[in-house]
């Protein structure tokens, strides 16, 4: 894969840019799976998202449409869930929100992610060493690194997320 290959396929879509219509599910499903799929996220169902509202992640559709701040929560959750533990997806959120609030929570964890990819992607591809890697960045030792660097950085923010849901807990 190229680099502009790479930057071509990071395209998330910020809280201006999505619909200000509700949506039906098929709908919803569609908009996902058009940026998701080429991060290779998985295809979010109809079974999952009626599950993120029983589990209380999402709030009810109305009328079975689903407004903007569930496709932001539809997508942060979709992207998270192959690292986090529901649980803790929906205490990040809850904390993330509470702290920035909700559209510059988004905004700002799309940006993010976009930031992650195009940087771990680039140096892995571009054999470099970065900062995020200690000693050199081989064709060879290239997986092995950045699988490394993502448990690495899937413990610490989960360290963090129930570090900051027992602060939250303590003070209500």
């Amino acid at each position: 894969m190229e680099i502009e290959s790479l930057n071509s396929i990071i395209g998330l879509p910020r809280w201006e840019d999505l619909p200000d219509i509700d949506l039906y599910m098929d709908q919803v499903i569609k908009l996902t799976d058009k940026h998701l799929s080429p991060l290779g996220v998985k295809a979010v169902t109809a079974a999952m998202i009626n599950n993120y509202v029983k589990l209380k992640l999402l709030p009810s559709p109305v009328g079975k449409k689903y407004s903007r701040l569930h496709v932001a929560f539809i997508f942060s959750i979709a992207i998270l869930k192959d690292v986090f533990e529901i649980i803790q997806i929906k205490e990040g959120i809850l904390y993330e929100t509470k702290t920035l609030g909700l559209k510059p929570a988004y905004n700002l964890f799309v940006t993010e992610v976009e930031n992650a990819v195009r940087l771990v992607g680039n140096q892995a591809l571009q054999t470099q060493p970065t900062l995020l890697l200690e000693g050199e960045l081989t064709l060879e030792n290239r997986i092995l690194k950045l699988a490394a660097l993502a448990f690495a950085t899937q413990r610490v923010a989960k360290y963090l997320i129930q570090i900051e849901s027992e602060g939250e807990k303590k003070h209500d």
